[in-house]
């Protein structure tokens, strides 16, 4: 019996949960293809917010648009949210031009950042205020940061946007997952892609950080581990 092929990349996931409806996926896999768009991107790339592992980028760059697409059409988020802690000094500042002495790449690179962090935020944003708990599940945000969310003044997002510390590339310490999803996004079989994305589920509550990544943004509590559902929770299979 012939394995089940894919389903067209913008075709709704097979696996619909009750946390993620399809208009919150379709945002989000907007937002991976931004954040993957800047990973693969030799400018940004090495940026800490979208560094992913280098066998990754290798086989994502090499791989059909269409590969992309389906790694991009993840249920979650690619990338994590995280809000400074209240002992943190608020990056509340605005620098100009004129304030700072950064070269052109350095402002560059902080305007990229800018500008993904505010539609991130935008996104996230919505989804604590209309489902509560499901960003904690997209965007693996705290439950802390969740609530504050809700709070955020449409200059607090602009200013938050570029904090170093609010994006970080998904399971840090899980790099063979990711390449496990670009092995799976550039296959034939749908089976496989689907265990793919629900392997990203069941990964969440292990957070421990990577050594690379913990250079780059400030230390995060750990956050409790997904839910494990009923038997016959094709869902979530942890």
């Amino acid at each position: 019996m012939s394995e089940p092929k894919l389903t067209p990349p913008g075709a709704v996931w097979l696996h619909q949960g009750n946390l993620l409806n399809p208009a919150v996926r379709r945002d989000i896999a907007d937002l991976n293809r931004l954040f993957l768009a800047h990973a693969l991107d030799p400018g940004h790339g090495a940026d800490c917010w979208f560094q992913l592992p280098a066998a990754t980028v290798k086989r994502l760059v090499e791989v059909a648009p269409e590969a992309r697409e389906r790694a991009a059409c993840s249920p979650i988020s690619l990338f994590e949210l995280a809000l400074p802690r209240d002992d943190e000094a608020p990056p509340w500042r605005l620098e100009t031009v004129a304030d700072t002495d950064a070269d052109f790449v350095d402002r560059a690179r902080g305007e990229t950042r800018r500008s993904f962090g505010l539609v991130a935020l935008s996104v996230a944003r919505r989804l604590a205020e209309n489902a509560p708990f499901s960003s904690r599940i997209a965007f693996g945000l705290g439950p802390t940061s969740e609530a504050r969310l809700s709070e955020l003044t449409p200059s607090d997002s602009f200013r938050l946007a570029s904090w170093p510390g609010l994006v970080r590339p998904r399971w840090p310490v899980h790099s063979r997952y990711l390449s496990l999803l670009a092995e799976a996004a550039a296959g034939t079989v749908q089976s496989d892609l689907t265990w793919a994305y629900s392997a990203g589920l069941c990964l969440l509550g292990h957070c421990e950080r990577d050594p690379i990544i913990a250079r780059c943004a400030p230390a995060r509590r750990a956050r409790p581990t997904h839910r494990r559902g009923p038997a016959d929770d094709t869902d979530v299979p942890c």
